[in-house]
Parts: structure tokens; C-alpha cells; sequence
């Protein structure tokens, strides 16, 4: 499976472990769409390309994906969502100061 990544330069693009989260949730979902929908089309896996914005974090299967790939996938894709990572340090530093 490919990932392109759109947009990266957005200011309001999600930070690298919100972009991992959310590449992981794209992953799992496809793999189970596949395996719901096609599971003679597993084999195919790495013909699936998938478009991510960061901006925005909308995912999309990339017109490159072939029939009937495309149809089974975009048909079922449901946009994932990627985990909040913890990042406010202002908490942190109270429970170290405590």
C-alpha cells in the first residue's frame, strides 16, 4: 500500500505522531475493508494507494488504485481518527514538581 501525503507544507498540518496514528488507522482499515469485502484481493494490497491530507486529516483512495480496488475500498472508507497525543507540558511539569 502507498500513502501520499498532501499538503505537507500546510501551517496547520497534524504533528509526526498524529501522522502516525493516522497512517495506522488508514492501514487497519483497509486491511479490514479487504478482508470484509475481498479477501481474494489481499494479495493485491500494494496496489492501494491512499491520499492523506495533514491539513485537514482527510483521507481519500488515490484514483491510481485499480478496479475493483477503488470501488471496494472507497465504497467502505470511513475517515479515521488519529489519537490526540498528550502534549501539554504545562501538566507535565506540575506532576514532576508535586
Amino acid at each position: 500500500m502507498e500513502i501520499i501525503w498532501k499538503n505537507l507544507k500546510d501551517k496547520r498540518a497534524l504533528y509526526h505522531e498524529r501522522k502516525i496514528n493516522l497512517e495506522y488507522a488508514v492501514r487497519l482499515q483497509v486491511v479490514r475493508i479487504l478482508i470484509k469485502e475481498a479477501e481474494h484481493l489481499m494479495d493485491y494490497l500494494s496496489l492501494v494507494v491512499v491520499q492523506i491530507d495533514p491539513g485537514n486529516g482527510n483521507v481519500s483512495i488515490h484514483r491510481d488504485t485499480p478496479e475493483p480496488l477503488y470501488s471496494k475500498i472507497a465504497n467502505n472508507l470511513e475517515q479515521p481518527v488519529a489519537r490526540d497525543v498528550f502534549t501539554d507540558s504545562s501538566s507535565l511539569s506540575a506532576a514532576v514538581n508535586a
